[in-house]
């Protein structure tokens, strides 16, 4: 009798894996009927969506604020497309603010379908209350870190799995290359809110390189997103630029980049992967920022640097990202090429600590069980 799963994500990282484990499914020839909310790579694996995660892919208090009424449409849609599939499991990936929402409604009416979710909510990081009522609507929390297991002991079933992305058969480290690069790349993320944010930043940033320096800058992003991210470089009459959206071309031009520039996120996995120098950026409004920072207990936004309990990749949070810090850092760089090679060297050495063999064997095992 074939069984069913539905799928939610909310962002391109968690599309990004959930196609990962999709892949991996299909893998095991088992009679699965599948549907989901997704992006690009999930419908790449002929994945019907009910919607796409563009649609739900807001960030901040302020900007999920604003729509509001747009998000409980998208939370009931969902519930009703749900028990209308009415799957054995539903498998979440991250996005706990849609998720849970989603989780919690269905475990109200239809008890019987089973919940996993992947990637715990960070309350290590900030609002570590969440964590005593997960098991109302999760039935099998799937951890990313081991070091997160001692926060849901007692509290909800769980398993440490790894990260997707540092499974073996994904995750390679690219060996660093010694020769001159004439790559530099910039990553302002996947929702519209962030592109709105550093794209402005960036623009400046390579403006003022450009004012010293000859390179080429790639901007890797969603072909969703491609055409806007060339508006912004065109008005500012920037045309020594190249924006890639498949992900061989991306992996490509990170590894012959002298340095990136990212917004903090899953892409930076990707940078640290390909050996490249790496300054990562984070901005919201100030009162997101005034809102969420009381509640924050790390010192750091990058997960390598939360692991090392030190800054090995630098950070410009908040007043510091702008273009005339950017620029500050990044000549340090560009003007000392031992600087990258060492930042390299040692976010290696944490990532090694942290490489699975088989997280996505583990994942995909737990939604059959």
């Amino acid at each position: 009798m074939s069984k069913k799963i539905f799928i939610i994500t909310g962002e391109s990282s968690g599309d990004k894996i959930a196609s990962l484990i999709i892949k991996k499914l299909k893998e095991k020839n088992l009679d699965i009927q599948i549907l989901a909310i997704g992006g690009e790579n999930i419908k790449l694996e002929k994945i019907d969506c009910i919607f796409d995660i563009k649609d739900i892919a807001y960030m901040g208090f302020i900007d999920v604020l604003k729509n509001l009424f747009s998000i409980k449409e998208k939370i009931n849609l969902t519930v009703k497309k749900i028990l209308e599939f009415n799957p054995n499991v539903i498998f979440s990936v991250d996005s706990p603010d849609f998720s849970y929402r989603v989780l919690n409604k269905v475990k109200n009416i239809n008890n019987k379908i089973r919940t996993v979710h992947l990637v715990a909510p960070q309350v290590w990081a900030w609002r570590e209350n969440r964590k005593k009522i997960l098991y109302k609507f999760i039935d099998h929390l799937l951890l990313l870190f081991p070091f997160e297991k001692k926060y849901f002991e007692g509290l909800i079933r769980n398993s440490f799995v790894g990260h997707p992305f540092f499974d073996f058969s994904v995750f390679k480290i690219n060996k660093f290359e010694d020769n001159n690069k004439k790559y530099f790349t910039l990553c302002p993320g996947s929702r519209n809110s962030e592109l709105k944010t550093f794209m402005p930043i960036f623009t400046d940033v390579i403006k003022k390189i450009n004012l010293n320096y000859n390179f080429i800058f790639h901007i890797p992003t969603s072909e969703n997103n491609k055409n806007l991210i060339n508006d912004y470089l065109k008005k500012s009459k920037i045309d020594n630029f190249v924006i890639t959206t498949d992900e061989n071309d991306k992996n490509f031009y990170i590894k012959a980049s002298i340095l990136t520039i990212s917004k903090s996120g899953t892409i930076t996995l990707d940078i640290c992967k390909n050996q490249c120098p790496l300054i990562v950026v984070y901005k919201t409004s100030w009162l997101n920022y005034l809102l969420i920072k009381p509640f924050i207990n790390t010192k750091f936004g990058n997960i390598l640097n939360i692991i090392a309990q030190k800054e090995l990749i630098p950070e410009l949070i908040q007043g510091k990202c702008n273009a005339d810090e950017i620029y500050k850092k990044t000549k340090e760089f560009i003007d000392n090429d031992l600087l990258g090679k060492k930042l390299v060297t040692e976010y290696t050495k944490v990532l090694e600590t942290i490489i699975v063999p088989d997280s996505l064997e583990k994942i995909s095992n737990y939604v059959i069980e």
